[in-house]
């Protein structure tokens, strides 16, 4: 069964979501009204014309989505706001809207997405899609950036859906106001970057992230009820060891819920049963 028929067919009941791995931190979410898609990266662009080498396949084409109601995109890197998945995916899925960064529309408008599809969040301001309600945070790729124009280039989403309260982080490390800012959630379901940072992936131009203890952290001061990490899978010059971080995070709570999601695999989260 391939992944867009298996979410086809898939009932989600009360005070429950369905998850699918799309690899990277990109990820479908499947509601009892709908389907969102967060940073999906379904090619291996790199932005420029040229290839990156993926260590997987996509698990799935652009042009294969046909049942995106919405779509969340954190920032504009191509394996996270990708002209080359979003357009054909806007055209198999004709009624999804895209809710994005400012840069991120700039992208794409530019690209020929029609702009009357996409929605720029206020921060802190929900926005209503598919039934969900998706509040957008600030982000910070290695440091907090904000433009008084233009807002801020790196998001995060607190999405409220069928009981359920996910926060997806995009890129981002923890900086002065996040935990305080999230902690106006109780959230079941946290999606966190492990690849982390140092000086010789920025000195090559990979911007930073959480590693796998701040991401085990963060889980322990907010109470996650669940952790899946993120940002460690697709290429080989900018992973991490998703063991070392379940290792972790089990000599911080043994107790602590976490799944590595692999590229295509459901998780079906149901709140009472977690």
């Amino acid at each position: 069964m391939g992944v867009i028929s298996g979410m086809d067919g898939l009932r989600v009941g009360e005070r429950a979501l369905a998850f699918w791995g799309l690899g990277q931190v990109g990820v479908a979410i499947k509601g009892p009204q709908g389907v969102l898609y967060v940073d999906p990266y379904l090619t291996d662009s790199d932005g420029e014309g040229g290839s990156l080498e993926r260590t997987f396949p996509p698990p799935l084409r652009p042009d294969e989505v046909t049942n995106a109601d919405a779509v969340l995109l954190t920032h504009d890197h191509i394996d996270h706001t990708d002209p080359g998945t979003i357009l054909p995916l806007s055209g198999a899925s004709p009624r999804a809207r895209f809710v994005v960064p400012t840069t991120s529309r700039d992208t794409l408008v530019g690209a020929g997405l029609d702009a009357g599809r996409v929605v720029v969040p206020e921060i802190g301001e929900p926005v209503e899609v598919a039934g969900a309600t998706v509040t957008a945070v600030p982000s910070a790729h290695t440091e907090l950036e904000y433009d008084p124009e233009r807002g801020y280039p790196y998001l995060g989403y607190v999405i409220e859906w069928g009981g359920v309260t996910v926060y997806h982080a995009g890129d981002t490390v923890i900086y002065e106001g996040l935990i305080e800012t999230l902690s106006a959630w109780k959230i079941d379901v946290a999606f966190v970057p492990i690849n982390g940072r140092d000086y010789f992936r920025t000195a090559r131009n990979l911007v930073g992230n959480t590693d796998l203890r701040e991401a085990a952290e963060l889980a322990e001061t907010l109470d996650f009820g669940l952790i899946v990490p993120t940002h460690y899978d697709l290429f080989a010059f900018n992973g991490a060891d998703p063991g070392h971080f379940v290792s972790y995070l089990y000599g911080l709570n043994p107790m602590r819920h976490h799944k590595l999601l692999s590229p295509g695999e459901l998780l079906y989260y149901a709140k009472d049963q977690a």
